[in-house]
């Protein structure tokens, strides 16, 4: 898995290439009729949604804290350290509160779904 997603080829999973993965394989299309949140609102609804299963506490906020856990989850090694998920916050947190907002989260999808070819 790790190999798919380092696009970097720097060996760690950085966390543009962690929510591309999450893209890949935590938001997928459920059917229907193409009415859903998500595809009424342009896809704020699917990242909203993938937003949601990092923020544990629905606070709003992706902590350093809830990263770990979701990256130990998926068994990424990088979830157990806490260097590497504050710097993974950093690289998307605009507002330097050391957590990730909804508009930072989106911010940071939109502008690597194009890499999301690369994981599958």
């Amino acid at each position: 898995m790790v190999v798919k997603v380092d696009t970097n080829g720097d060996g760690l999973i950085d966390f543009e290439e962690f929510c591309i993965l999450c893209k890949a394989i935590g938001v997928r299309d459920q059917g229907g009729d193409g009415e859903k949140e998500g595809q009424q609102d342009g896809g704020e609804g699917d990242l909203k949604e993938a937003f949601d299963v990092f923020d544990k506490d629905k606070d709003g906020l992706i902590s350093v804290e809830e990263l770990g856990l979701m990256l130990c989850s998926l068994g990424l090694k990088e979830g157990g350290r806490v260097e590497d998920c504050k710097e993974m916050i950093r690289k998307v947190d605009m507002d330097g509160d050391g957590m990730v907002n909804f508009d930072e989260f989106k911010r940071m999808m939109m502008r690597g779904g194009s890499k999301l070819v690369s994981v599958f």
